[in-house]
């Protein structure tokens, strides 16, 4: 923190920034000339909580984008489901393989894909917080789409 009231432009760590990874320095002015700079991992790390927020929201929302259009892939091509009044949109047994199976690709490849991010900004000595409560939250979300959509492939309708 700011130990310098009059200065509080050279402040440049967040309260959540404490928990970062600390670097490690030897003991000689090279190692000092090689830290970064302040101001850039203090952009980082407000663009690295930017874009948790954003993805947080983004995967839901392509996993339900995806769901939505790949139903109407399967309404348009019809099939004997359909043709018997049994259902509207999952038409044919070939789509309620395939259509649980890629919407739940895209809610588990979201979740994964939070979770490499996580490491690679732990990795990288940046804000990874942020990512760590995306990841708690696409965890039970992707598991939640898993269970309910994916019982589609192995029962029918």
């Amino acid at each position: 923190m700011n130990t310098n009231p009059e200065h509080p432009e050279n402040d440049l760590v967040d309260d959540a920034d404490f928990s970062n990874r600390p670097r490690s320095y030897r003991n000689d002015f090279d190692s000092l000339a090689d830290a970064p700079d302040p101001m850039l991992e203090h952009e980082k790390n407000r663009r690295s909580s930017r874009q948790a927020i954003i993805y947080l929201f983004a995967v839901p929302l392509l996993t339900f984008l995806s769901a939505y259009v790949l139903a109407w892939v399967s309404r348009l091509q019809g099939g004997p489901i359909c043709d018997a009044g049994d259902a509207v949109w999952i038409c044919s047994r070939a789509a309620e393989l395939w259509w649980p199976i890629i919407t739940s690709a895209v809610a588990f490849g979201g979740m994964l894909g939070s979770a490499w991010i996580l490491y690679d900004k732990y990795r990288k000595f940046l804000r990874w917080r942020p990512w760590m409560g995306v990841l708690w939250v696409l965890i039970p979300f992707s598991m939640l789409w898993g269970t309910s959509v994916l019982t589609l492939s192995i029962l029918g309708h």
